[in-house]
């Protein structure tokens, strides 16, 4: 914050119960706008709500109803969320956080950006990684709930939220509010958030998985590669500066260097390090050496359990409860109080049957259960389960959910891309099959279905159960038929497209078959890998930054992969 200065007012006008409801009424009946600051994604969406349902009379409510709908149709069908964010964005008022998809998003920031909506209600993650500043700010809560109890958030934290208010070019000043109940409570926030010093940005090189992926990456471009060329790179490191002790850092490098040697990613002579074939893959994967160790490790395994030509709906299960072991699937879906024996039962019963191994004196239970739930909600998405069932079942939301299944098939792709190297083209294959299951969220038998251009998984479903399951039964069916199934337009689309009939004013219309302007990606294993966009590395999108900083705000549990 550059020079802040302390303004005391009471003249607020009281309307409401809560202070923060009045505080926002008051700036947008000025013509400005408000961020709001809550410590918890279901707080931010209350808060929104309330202020939403406090504002009785907007401007370009048309445009707020076309946006409102926008917001409604992200998604297909809507979710509880998407309904309740809809609602809130009719009043100008919305909530932003990791949970929301990338268009719900993208469709809140701009339209913040451009006046139309006057208020977000937020986690502390918008300040940490858009810019999006506002006349006032309003620090709702500066203190969240840790495994320690309810803990103050860092000074840093507080600069960075506060740091919004004000916009450059267009306001002269800005006013944060944080909101405190008493005289002495008021003292302290004071002298610890305003005045006070923000904590040490700490390299985190310190974390040996991150020292460990950057150490290869470094060596398999031939930016570092004798034994001088390390150690004079990494002296001119933050780590290096901050810590001091240069011996213990060099104990540290050439020790992963070892580790490394061991995994065959990189070998050396006379000091000279290079990566082998194998750990370039690696190091192109983006995808950390512990994880790509535990893959390789455990193929002759995976290859045994998937060599037969049918498999169960519990060797699937295996499978994804091995990939959800990664470390890049951190952090994992927490388990509720209300869970617990549930997946400690299923830890109990299925336990020794999955591929990875977990010694019973050292296993994190906790993590061992959170590992479960992960699996069963990607089990629940591919047996078609809707995204609302999934995200009231396990009190999760559609955004941490996508992030998932994205962060999920750029496992699958690392671990097919092992399965090719090593000539494993039937287990390779499976998983380029299933990829294209957790692209779609179906089961096995409507993949060619939902292949077809215009055909999601609620349509390829109702086609299937109609006994249309291919795309030469689309071609036979009658447009009447079709039409009872997926819809007049829909139809009229698919029949115009394929060739054959559809009808038009009562009458039927035969067409000429046009197949070159269908894109059907064919089920065959040859053909498989054309028909899934290949997602090599992470996806450098906002919605990671965002939920990777409300990760490490929450739990502290960085995901190991930046410097």
């Amino acid at each position: 914050m550059n020079n802040p200065k302390i303004i005391e007012s009471n003249q607020i006008l009281r309307t409401t119960k809560e202070n923060f409801v009045d505080l926002t009424l008051n700036t947008i009946n000025k013509g400005k706008q408000v961020l709001i600051f809550n410590n918890s994604k279901n707080s931010s969406e209350a808060t929104a709500e309330k202020v939403a349902i406090a504002i009785k009379r907007v401007e370009n409510g048309k445009e707020l109803e076309i946006l409102s709908n926008k917001i409604l149709k992200s998604l297909s069908p809507p979710t509880k969320q998407c309904r309740r964010l809809a609602k809130c964005i009719l009043k100008g008022s919305a909530f932003h956080h990791s949970g929301l998809t990338g268009k719900q998003r993208t469709l809140v920031e701009t339209n913040f950006k451009s006046g139309l909506i006057k208020i977000i209600s937020s986690t502390p993650t918008l300040a940490a990684g858009l810019n999006l500043p506002a006349y006032k700010v309003i620090i709702k809560d500066y203190k969240r709930f840790s495994n320690r109890g309810m803990q103050d958030i860092p000074v840093l934290e507080f600069h960075q939220m506060a740091g919004r208010a004000g916009r450059p070019g267009k306001e002269t000043t800005g006013r944060s509010v944080v909101l405190v109940k008493s005289e002495d409570e008021k003292k302290r926030v004071i002298k610890k958030f305003i005045f006070g010093k923000p904590e040490e940005i700490l390299s985190k090189l310190a974390v040996e998985p991150t020292l460990k992926m950057y150490l290869l990456s470094l060596i398999a471009m031939d930016m570092i590669n004798s034994k001088d060329e390390i150690k004079d790179f990494f002296k001119n490191t933050l780590y290096a500066k901050q810590y001091g002790d240069l011996e213990e850092l060099y104990y540290k490098v050439f020790k992963i260097l070892q580790t490394l040697k061991t995994y065959k990613f990189i070998d050396s002579q006379d000091d000279y390090y290079r990566a082998t074939r194998l750990g370039k893959r690696v190091s192109e994967l983006y995808l950390n050496p512990d994880t790509a160790n535990y893959f390789l490790e455990n193929m002759e395994e995976l290859k045994e359990l998937f060599s037969k030509e049918r498999y169960s709906s519990l060797d699937t299960y295996k499978l994804i409860h091995f990939v959800t072991n990664a470390i890049e699937m951190r952090p994992l879906f927490r388990v509720l109080k209300s869970e617990e024996d549930i997946y400690m039962s299923k830890i109990s019963d299925l336990g020794d049957e999955m591929v990875t191994k977990y010694d019973p004196f050292e296993m994190d239970y906790r993590e061992l259960m959170q590992t479960f739930k992960t699996s069963d909600i990607l089990q629940d998405w591919i047996i078609e389960k809707s995204e609302d069932d999934i995200c009231e079942k396990y009190k999760t939301t559609p955004g941490e959910l996508n992030y998932k299944l994205s962060n999920f098939d750029w496992l699958l792709y690392c671990l097919e891309q092992f399965a090719q190297l090593q000539k494993m083209h039937f287990f390779s294959n499976l998983i380029k099959k299933l990829r294209i299951r957790f692209k779609h969220g179906v089961k096995e038998e409507i993949i060619s279905l939902v292949s077809i251009k215009g055909i999601g998984r609620v349509r390829a479903r109702k086609l299937f159960t109609a006994s249309i399951k291919t795309y030469s039964d689309i071609k036979k069916v009658s447009y009447r038929k079709l039409e009872e199934v997926i819809g007049k337009a829909v139809a009229k689309k698919l029949k115009d497209e394929i060739g054959n009939e559809y009808v038009e004013n009562d009458k039927i219309v035969y067409t000429s078959s046009k197949p070159t302007q269908i894109k059907v990606r064919e089920v065959s294993h040859e053909e498989v890998d054309e028909m899934v966009q290949v997602h090599v590395g992470y996806q450098k999108e906002q919605h990671e930054q965002i939920i990777k900083q409300e990760d490490k705000i929450e739990t502290q549990n960085t995901l190991f992969r930046f410097m």
